[in-house]
């Protein structure tokens, strides 16, 4: 290498450095596999198919012109893909997100539907610059309180809530209610309303996705049958037979641009936009950690949070709505072997060209078609077997995870998720409050000491607990700790003459936790019983002797394993002797 090269290598090196930096997606697309490539397109085609008239029913939802819906389903997948660290995530508009925008906006734009628009894209700028913001403060964290059963039984939910949404379309019925179990006594009540030649088309339809799913899951099925339903529609006019359609879409690509609204607009919008980047960021956490899991990879917190942040904030510049992750989609990209970044850029370019010169193709399109490719993909995102492999772990696991579920069904996706997120960190609390703890014996010929709950056979010293907790002891825990220690103490009686705490698995001490242990040789010399400690760590060493504890206790009452405290407190009983 030359001396002038070197300089020029640094410099490239640095400018790749930082893209890498401010754009992690590029990093991970610049690893990407063109053995792939073929796979990754089809699979974004089979989206787009799913996406584009789906966008549509969104706006609808939202109350936005249909155009919109396709806006907020081209840049923000660009966005998305520049950020995530997610391989399967696709973000649009979804069900929750445009509820929640219609139930916001409507009182606000007082019926005026270019105030309406603005507003909807303003808080989508607002959305996107909360988590942009939460992102750069590296809050991603939040997302370690959704646990893995909280995970399945929300995803679950979320399966069943989407299959039950596409019902209506399937069976040719108008159904208004949004939540699962409102949306199934609506459908009884409307059975008599069933239109026959809709059923017929979407159990076909259903019949051939599922079928391919299972013996032809390289197939683009998805995509294939969309193509086919909308050529025999305008072929057949299945509109003149009752059967819905997508109908007149306006062409255009978007104009990018700040909404026409004004600060006292942004102070009103301020709690719902926070609320919704919340919930957006969670569900699209939930989203990617169930598929990073299944297809065993790592996601991190803080480049989802940037990557939606920046997918808001671009669906609101290009006069959309905001977005979030779509579990249908999402379904749709894993079902047809979808992995990578790609899809979302593929199904950005198809809606582009939709959107921009295509439009008059898909006013045929039946809605049941739709419909019953939202259900096959959602089929695939159920998981019994993943409750079932929970329970084998420990029940509580599996009662988790179906509570969630329930919760999901009962209150909505936007309440389901709010309570998966109070079930996990109730969990967490609660074990952090109590945690698990043993006292410890010998047992014959095996290495070490061991719970004796768990080993019957294990033998205890008279004289002597050896009580080990198995956690950071600090405040929230600190009365568990001395009512079970007062416990073992009042059950010892008075031949009790040590206490020996193993404090290997406690990593942290607080100031509670300090007064507790004074407060504990205190109550143990007035019993004449001696407080002794076994394995601390240098950390925890250092505590202790900061704070007086090792002065208190003496030195010669810290042990480095059990063995040598018990052979220590064996000497003491024989010297005594």
């Amino acid at each position: 290498m030359t001396e002038e090269s070197r300089p020029k290598q640094l410099t490239e090196r640095l400018r790749r450095l930082s893209w890498q930096t401010l754009l992690p997606g590029v990093a991970v697309l610049a690893d990407y596999q063109t053995a792939r490539l073929r796979t990754d397109l089809l699979a974004g085609a089979s989206v787009a198919a799913v996406a584009i008239p789906a966008s549509l029913g969104m706006a609808q939802l939202a109350g936005v012109p249909a155009t919109a819906g396709l806006y907020a389903t081209l840049l923000p997948l660009v966005g998305y893909a520049l950020f995530t660290s997610s391989r399967h995530v696709v973000v649009g508009p979804d069900g929750t997100t445009s509820a929640l925008v219609a139930i916001t906006l409507t009182p606000l734009a007082a019926g005026d539907a270019s105030r309406y628009a603005a507003l909807a894209g303003l808080l989508a700028i607002m959305v996107g610059v909360i988590l942009l913001a939460a992102g750069a403060l590296r809050l991603g964290f939040m997302a370690d309180f959704l646990s893995k059963p909280v995970l399945i039984g929300y995803i679950n939910g979320t399966a069943l809530t989407i299959i039950a949404s596409q019902l209506g379309k399937i069976l040719g019925v108008k159904i208004t209610a949004s939540r699962f179990f409102p949306v199934l006594a609506e459908l009884v009540r409307e059975l008599d309303q069933v239109h026959w030649a809709t059923v017929a088309l979407s159990t076909v339809v259903l019949v051939l996705l599922l079928a391919a799913r299972r013996w032809a899951p390289t197939v683009p099925a998805a995509l294939l049958v969309v193509v086919a339903a909308d050529a025999a529609s305008k072929l057949f006019h299945f509109s003149d037979h009752g059967i819905a359609v997508i109908g007149h879409v306006a062409r255009g690509l978007p104009h990018l641009g700040l909404p026409h609204a004004g600060l006292k607009d942004v102070s009103t919008l301020v709690l719902p936009a926070g609320g919704m980047a919340l919930i957006a960021f969670c569900d699209t956490m939930a989203t990617a950690r169930t598929y990073a899991v299944k297809h065993r990879y790592e996601v991190a917190g803080e480049r989802e949070m940037t990557g939606i942040g920046a997918a808001d904030l671009l669906a609101g510049l290009s006069q959309a709505f905001p977005v979030s992750s779509s579990g249908s989609r999402t379904a749709v990209a894993e079902a047809a072997g979808g992995g990578s970044q790609v899809v979302g850029l593929t199904v950005a370019a198809l809606v582009a060209l939709v959107a921009g010169v295509a439009t008059p193709l898909i006013q045929p399109l039946p809605t049941a078609v739709l419909g019953a490719v939202v259900v096959a993909a959602a089929v695939n995102q159920l998981s019994a077997r993943g409750v079932v492999r929970l329970r084998k772990v420990h029940d509580t696991e599996a009662a988790l995870a179906v509570a969630a579920m329930l919760a999901v069904l009962t209150l909505g996706v936007l309440g389901g998720l709010a309570v998966a997120v109070l079930l996990s960190i109730g969990v967490f609390v609660y074990r952090s409050i109590r945690p698990h703890d043993a006292v410890l014996g010998a047992v014959e010929d095996v290495d070490g000491y061991h719970d004796i709950e768990v080993h019957r056979g294990a033998e205890t010293v008279p004289g002597l607990i050896v009580y080990r907790f198995d956690a950071s002891l600090f405040f929230p825990n600190v009365p568990f700790f001395l009512d079970r220690v007062r416990t073992l103490v009042a059950e010892a009686g008075h031949g009790l003459r040590w206490l020996m705490v193993d404090v290997e698995a406690v990593t942290y001490l607080d100031a509670t936790a300090i007064d507790a242990l004074n407060t504990l040789y205190r109550e143990l010399a007035a019993v004449h019983a001696r407080l002794t400690v076994a394995r601390a760590k240098q950390p925890i060493r250092t505590v202790f002797d900061s704070s007086g504890i090792t002065a208190l206790l003496g030195a010669d009452s810290f042990f480095p394993t059990v063995r040598t405290g018990v052979e220590a407190f064996r000497q003491q009983e024989f010297d005594a002797d």
